[in-house]
């Protein structure tokens, strides 16, 4: 009987568990274009439009008050859908100055100095952080658990590091000198060159090939393609499986193509079903193969 109630209990609290991840773009006018997606379990509750619109306007009024920078919320909206045994929120709004931008840098941190920031939205989730091209990170504080300079993208695990103290401001990348923009130049043209022959060599064989299968196909029945036919989550298995049963969760999102925030969705449906499992080991999430069927 004891074990029956532990069990119930713990089902329970899977149905009922929720994650959260924060997108913030920054833009380079100061504003950020804000995408908040929340998974919920099937026995959890999402907010009403309503109530997520109180969360945003109230958080930024606090914000104003703080920072003393006038703000507002543009082009707010919300879409819920439903993936397997969880409910999915998504919400987005652009803030309006929430960096001080000037004439060759950005600053982000002020609006940290709200007690409790992420708090006030939907608790503890990953941050992941874009800025525009052209600049440059010349501080960032607290240090991000990825950092990807070509994607201009900073990740955090949670939102605990987020404090009165942040500080991130970048600033636009130096101009690379007359010889070397013409050379790029000239690079650019060659390789344009190129790939322009490269693609009618490739549009003339596709031609050919395409004709070939016609005439192939009018002789035989179509077949489908069994591997077109893989579901997202039958890829994620199989790429676990052949890594020897345990992967990176950031490994998985990179192999797959996918977004973090789909990948984080696809593993939180495989939990449900108890074909994965996952952990945390140091500051990277590792998934786990527990269904046998699935080795």
């Amino acid at each position: 009987m004891i074990l029956l109630i532990g069990l119930f209990l713990l089902c329970g609290i899977a149905h009922c568990s929720s994650t959260v991840e924060y997108s913030i773009q920054i833009n380079s006018d100061g504003s950020a274009s804000w995408i908040l997606i929340q998974n919920v379990g099937i026995n959890g509750s999402i907010d009403t439009w309503s109530q997520f619109q109180n969360k945003v306007t109230s958080l930024v009024q606090k914000t104003q008050n703080r920072t003393g920078r006038e703000m507002s919320v543009e082009n707010d909206s919300m879409s819920i859908s439903r993936s397997g045994s969880y409910v999915v929120g998504e919400y987005s709004f652009i803030w309006e100055n929430f960096s001080q931008a000037e004439s060759d840098k950005i600053t982000i941190g002020d609006v940290f100095r709200v007690e409790n920031f992420f708090q006030q939205l939907y608790g503890d989730g990953e941050v992941n952080m874009t800025y525009p091209s052209g600049y440059v990170i010349e501080t960032v504080s607290p240090s991000p658990y990825e950092r990807y300079d070509s994607r201009q993208t900073l990740i955090w695990v949670g939102t605990a590091d987020f404090t009165s103290n942040t500080n991130i401001v970048l600033e636009k990348a130096a101009p690379t000198s007359g010889s070397l923009n013409a050379l790029q130049q000239d690079a650019i043209i060659i390789v344009s060159l190129i790939a322009m022959a490269l693609g009618s060599l490739i549009f003339f064989y596709l031609f050919r090939y395409r004709q070939k299968r016609g005439r192939e196909a009018s002789a035989k029945p179509e077949v489908p393609n069994v591997l077109e036919m893989e579901s997202d989550e039958e890829k994620i298995v199989k790429l676990i499986r052949h890594s020897g049963g345990s992967l990176y969760q950031s490994t998985i999102t990179d192999q797959c193509g996918f977004s973090k925030a789909k990948t984080s969705q696809i593993l939180s449906i495989l939990e449900s079903k108890g074909i994965v499992r996952r952990h945390k080991r140091g500051r990277q999430k590792v998934v786990i193969l527990t269904d046998e069927k699935s080795r």
